[in-house]
This record gives C-alpha cells, structure tokens and sequence, in this order.
C-alpha cells in the first residue's frame, strides 16, 4: 500500500517549477549544517528563508579520470524537524535518508558523463550512494 505524499515548504522552496526552485536556491535557502563533507559526496542541512522548512542537500560525483565530464548528482529533500535533527545529531545516517523518498517529493539535478542535465521532481525510495 503506497503511503500518502507528507505536506511541506512553501511555493518558494517546493512550488511546482523545478526550475524556479532550483533558480532560487542561493537566496531562499539558508545553511545550517554539514553532515558529509567529502569532495565526491557531501550531506548538508539547509533551511527555506521563507518558511523556515529544512531540507537535506546531497551531492554525489562519480569521477572516471577520463575527459573531465565526470557525473553529478544532486538531490534536495525536504525533512522533518525530527529527522533534520536526527541527521544533524548522527542518529539518522546518510545512507538511510532514501527510504524517506517513499512519501515525499525531491527534487533531483543530474549531470551524466556525457550527457545533457536534467532537473526534476521525483518521489519514491531512492539510493544514496557515496561518489568516488
């Protein structure tokens, strides 16, 4: 049985337009924490400026050491004070955060080799893997 979608942020940071979202990320979001900082694999805490809803940035990179045009990844969900604080405090590992994909929208940013960007909401479970 599929659960339903959870309710978060505003029309600023989870509006429809994923390109609006993504557009505005430098003034309507506000860092707050540094769980993962690695140079292939970062998880950050940030906040909306405007409603105060935390999200969960990870960012993953797959260098292959040929050309340069390594892949990218790059998805932000939105959290629960709870579990913002669990990741924060180390009780929520990064490597759990996909299974809250089951019942919330994220919005996921790729860079494959090779390939055009794309950017889009997508909800269900999902893997988190470190880059390398």
């Amino acid at each position: 049985m599929r659960r339903p979608m959870v309710e978060f942020g505003c029309a600023q940071c989870y509006g429809e337009d994923a390109q609006a979202v993504w557009r505005g990320q430098r003034e309507r979001f506000e860092h707050e924490a540094e769980v993962v900082d690695g140079s292939h694999f970062s998880v950050d805490v940030q906040r909306c400026r405007d409603c105060s809803q935390r999200f969960v940035w990870i960012f993953t990179e797959f260098v292959d050491w040929m050309g340069g045009d390594d892949s990218r990844y790059m998805t932000v969900m939105p959290l629960t004070a709870a579990e913002a604080t669990g990741l924060v405090a180390g009780t929520l590992r990064p490597h759990d955060l996909g299974a809250l994909g089951r019942d919330r929208r994220r919005l996921s940013h790729d860079w494959p080799t090779g390939g055009p960007a794309g950017l889009r909401w997508d909800s269900g479970s999902f893997l988190v893997r470190e880059g390398r």
